[in-house]
């Protein structure tokens, strides 16, 4: 059952952001924080796949608290939210290790997307708009990834709540995006341009 600790001072927001995760992602446990030091207690006592936390917190910044899980925990997924996403922060992420960093501006369905990506072995990096990611939307990389574990795309299907034809139109558009003419080719083209 895979489980994430969500660390973010505002309790609504807080709130929110843990009960879409429980609804959206099947069997996900969401534990919360509203500090580096409450967060660091509940990494030690709790067996964690994803940390995410909010840049700004009151005794401390996010960066930092990835860094220290990234020492006591590094099997841990890190991921970093902020409301004011710049390309020097993304990069500071990237250098702690963390699989997401993604502005707070993001709809539910992205930040759900943005989760499922990471705990399929992808990373999602929103810093300097839709030409980063290939023009490609969350839900079709999230297709191109699970299609370069072997995945078939009713089994794909099934992982997302999504018909099979509903994958095959995303097929569709993928080929098109990318100006290729099959899966393999996708897949390929999208590991070699790091997309997923």
């Amino acid at each position: 059952m895979p489980s994430v600790l969500f660390v973010d001072d505002h309790p609504i927001y807080l709130d929110a952001v843990r009960r879409t995760l429980e609804q959206e992602i099947l069997g996900l446990v969401v534990r919360t924080a509203n500090s580096c030091q409450s967060a660091l207690k509940a990494i030690a006592t709790h067996e964690l796949d994803l940390c995410l936390a909010d840049y700004r917190l009151p005794d401390g910044d996010g960066l930092s608290l990835l860094a220290e899980v990234k020492r006591s925990r590094p099997l841990v997924a890190l991921g970093l939210l902020s409301a004011d996403l710049s390309p020097s922060l993304a990069n500071e992420a990237k250098a702690v290790g963390a699989v997401l960093c993604l502005s707070k501006d993001k709809t539910s369905y992205e930040l759900v997307a943005a989760i499922e990506i990471a705990f399929a072995g992808g990373k999602v990096y929103n810093l300097v708009g839709p030409e980063a990611d290939g023009g490609l939307s969350l839900r079709r990389r999230e297709i191109l990834i699970y299609a370069s574990q072997g995945l078939l795309d009713k089994q794909i299907g099934e992982r997302l709540g999504v018909t099979e034809s509903t994958v095959r139109a995303h097929w569709a558009r993928i080929f098109e995006q990318l100006q290729i003419a099959n899966r393999t080719e996708a897949v390929t083209r999208a590991l070699r341009q790091r997309l997923i």
